[in-house]
This record gives C-alpha cells, structure tokens and sequence, in this order.
C-alpha cells in the first residue's frame, strides 16, 4: 500500500512508501480502509526537531471502511463505515490506503455523513471532550439537568477560539447538554460559524471591550468554566478577571510553557498569569484517550464515541468546514505548509486516499 512519512530534512518534507505493507491489528485495534483523511496543525508540529523529531505517518482523522480487527473487538462488523482517531506519533497513520485504530477511539457514521466531514471530526473532538468533561469536570449530554433531580443552576462556560475546530465541537458539544448556558464563545472573522455550532453569544476577541463584554454576558452569574482553544496571554487578560479563582477552571489547547520545545521546563508568560491567578488550570492532552493517563481515559473516550454515534445518527451533530487537498497523498506537502502559515481560513484540510496518482 502506500502510505505517507512526514518529517523535517532540513525543511518539512513528505515521502511517500510505495510498498508498505498492510498494517496488522492488536486485539482491540480495527483496520480502516481509508477513504478520507483530516488533517491538524500537530502534523507539521510534531515532526519539529524541537518537538518530538520523528518520521512517521501523522496523519490522525480518519474516515472509511472497516477492513479488519483484533480478536476482542465488539460491536463492528467488516464493511461498516466508520471515523477514527489514530493514536498519534505511532505507525499506521491516517495518510495511507489503510489505518489502524484503537476500537475506543472509531464510531459508526450515518449514510448522511459524508466521508470528508467526518474526517474533520476524531482528533478536534475528542480533544474538545476532554477539556469539557475530564478537565473541566462538566455534565456530560446524558446528565440530568431538570429540578426535580436537584441539579444545580445552569453553569455559564466561555469558549474561546470558539471559530477554529476545537473551539467549533466544543461549542457543538456543550450544547447538547443544558446544564451548560450560557455559551459565551469568543471568536474573530468566522464568528458567525460560533454561533451556527449553536452559542448563545458570540464576542469578538479583537473588541478593546471584550473583558467586560463577557461580563455583561454573563449577566450577573458566576463563572467557573473557560475552554481557551486559542491561548495567548491575551486571552488570559480577558478571560481571568471574569473567572471565579476560588471554583473556577481554566483548560487550554496549547503549551503555556516557554518556547516550543518539549523538552522545556522554563515558564512561559502565560504560566505565569495563570500561577498569579490562584485558580485551577491544566493544559488538554488528547492523548490521554490513549494513554489511559489520567486513568480511565479509555472508558471516556469509548463513552463519548457512543455518543457521537447517536447524535450524528440523529442529526444533532455535524462535521467542521472543510476543503479538500489537490491530488490526493501528493497534496499533503503543500497543505500542511499552508496549514503551518495559517493559510486554510476557517476550514480543516481534507485528503482523499483515493485521488493520489497510481491508486485505484
């Protein structure tokens, strides 16, 4: 098969394997035919010297047919479409005629869906679950909400980057549940897309009045929860002030750390912001749904993919604006370099295994 090495020499650099053979799949592990493929910033980060320096297929959303799977898999049969997310930095990446994924980590999509949006879909949305539930601990979809079982008020959450893919799905996501309102998401140029994934309110972070503009959305309630999918030590100075540092919690997509290297241990200035604030903060780590680290991160990742099965299934849930890459694995170079210099808008760059030259 072919399949896809991404890699820095000295520059960012792609190679495609003509004749790499067919992964082999661990007893929970399910073998996807590829048929579209989604791709993340983390895919030319990643490969960064001062990152995790590999050579490796980093492709992680993936869209197809199941092909395959380990002898204590259940509830997949040979043929069903599904989406996944690959367990990122290993082998059988998304970039390939086949993928392999950990069975926690795929869902069952509807006939109405097509491959392409649900490419867009695994690794943004995971990521958003686990900033929402696991790290700021909110009631997931199927939480009750009504007075009769003594829940409290509705909890006020602000989403920040709300445009982009992660903020996007968290928004969609928070929705379902209406133990989460208001949303306040804060967006820029696409903010009209913050509110079609289903805001109450939307607010423009390059607004000199945002700080108080989330204030007066807020409408006197208290707020305890920030989902910053867009970190900057500007966010921090708007967010901050509005949020309760004795119960409120912070989580972020990116590093607050200095510099970029992985290696580093030095502070950055959004540390410490978030060190002279007091209150709780943490940094999503989707990989966690791999790594079981903090424990249980498997059984939520296997809770939400049941979930995304059932809203999907029902219409209440949707993939992100994509496009789709010019000449199938051929297209990968160029679009993870406009990815690197923020060249995509608002859309998540799509790839089809099938449009790459000497596959049929």
């Amino acid at each position: 098969m072919k399949n896809l090495i991404v890699y820095y020499d000295p520059d960012l650099t792609t190679a495609i394997q003509d004749d790499a053979p067919i992964p082999d799949t661990g007893p929970r592990e399910i073998l996807i035919r590829v048929v579209a493929a989604g791709m993340n910033p983390k895919d030319w980060k990643h490969p960064l010297p001062a990152y995790f320096n590999s050579r490796v297929n980093q492709g992680d959303d993936v869209a197809g047919f199941v092909e395959g799977f380990g002898h204590a898999v259940k509830g997949f049969k040979f043929g069903e479409r599904v989406a996944g997310f690959h367990r990122m930095g290993a082998p059988a990446g998304a970039y390939a005629e086949y993928c392999v994924c950990a069975e926690w980590t795929v869902f069952h999509i509807p006939d109405s869906l097509s491959f392409e949006e649900a490419a867009t879909m695994p690794l943004a949305t995971f990521t958003a679950a686990v900033g929402l539930y696991r790290n700021l601990r909110l009631p997931m979809p199927f939480s009750r909400a009504d007075a009769a079982a003594g829940a409290a008020d509705a909890s006020a959450l602000v989403i920040n980057g709300a445009s982009g893919a992660v903020g996007s799905f968290a928004t969609k996501l928070a929705k379902l549940s209406p133990a989460i309102r208001p949303i306040i998401a804060v967006a820029g140029a696409n903010a009209a897309s913050a509110k079609d994934a289903g805001a109450d309110v939307v607010l423009d972070y390059r607004s000199p009045a945002v700080r108080s503009d989330i204030e007066k959305a807020l409408g006197g309630r208290p707020l305890r929860y920030a989902l910053d999918a867009a970190n900057s030590p500007t966010s921090l100075n708007y967010i901050l002030p509005n949020l309760d540092v004795h119960s409120g919690r912070y989580t972020c997509t990116t590093s607050v750390g200095a510099g970029i290297s992985v290696k580093s241990t030095e502070k950055g200035e959004q540390q410490i912001i978030l060190e002279q604030w007091g209150g709780w903060w943490q940094q999503i780590w989707v990989g966690s749904i791999h790594d079981d680290e903090p424990a249980g991160g498997i059984m939520f990742a296997a809770v939400v993919s049941k979930i995304l099965e059932m809203v999907l299934a029902e219409g209440r849930f949707s993939g992100h604006p994509y496009e789709v890459v010019e000449g199938g694995l051929n297209g990968v170079l160029d679009a993870l370099k406009r990815l690197r210099d923020k060249k995509n808008g608002n859309k998540k760059y799509v790839v089809r295994i099938a449009d790459t030259p000497g596959i049929s």
